[in-house]
């Protein structure tokens, strides 16, 4: 029931945005363990119910999680795709529930942030605009490395997930502070009780 409301309340952040056509969603957070792949699963899964061909890629290159949630395997993903090794076809895994499909983000590569500020990011995005009317990025956090900024660029609607008894509050500070700075826009905060 939490994340439909999380769905009507996006719905509305997309509408006063006027986003037509397909709308993408970034969660990230500040550190590990505060539950963004949890919600991006969960969040696809209430776009998907309502019959919304809806994608998730993992997109944290440094620590693949996403593939153990579907019982894939994480054999090849975004990366095979960046480096031009594979195709869109190739690398999308369809999943049990309808209308939802994931993109792994494969094997861990040296250079994670070189590969997503590449041209190959911006075909992936533009490709998937093609195909889906929901497009999640699960992201690394922000607070240990660069790449959810660089990724904020494709996101319309950037989710920024707290865990009670877990997110510091010096992590809010930080927060406002790339907010202000105009590094991450459009910023909702999901608080995640325990």
């Amino acid at each position: 029931e939490s994340f439909r409301a999380i769905r009507s309340s996006l719905q509305f952040l997309y509408k006063k945005q006027e986003i037509e056509g397909t709308k993408t969603l970034m969660l990230t957070s500040s550190i590990s363990g505060e539950g963004k792949t949890f919600c991006s699963l969960n969040i696809a899964t209430v776009f998907a119910l309502s019959e919304k061909k809806t994608i998730i890629v993992g997109l944290d290159l440094r620590k693949p999680k996403i593939f153990d949630d579907f019982n894939i395997t994480n054999d090849i993903g975004v990366v095979n795709y960046l480096i031009g090794q594979k195709t869109m076809e190739q690398i999308i895994q369809p999943t049990h529930i309808p209308y939802l499909d994931v993109i792994t983000s494969g094997p861990i590569p040296p250079n994670p942030s070189e590969l997503i500020i590449g041209d190959s990011m911006r075909e992936m995005m533009r490709e998937l605009k093609e195909r889906y009317d929901y497009i999640i990025l699960d992201t690394p956090p922000v607070g240990l490395v660069s790449d959810a900024i660089e990724l904020a660029e494709y996101a319309d609607v950037t989710l920024y997930i707290m865990r009670q008894n877990y997110t510091k509050k010096d992590m809010v500070t930080l927060l406002n502070n790339r907010q202000k700075r105009g590094e991450l826009n459009n910023i909702s905060i999901v608080f995640r009780s325990e």
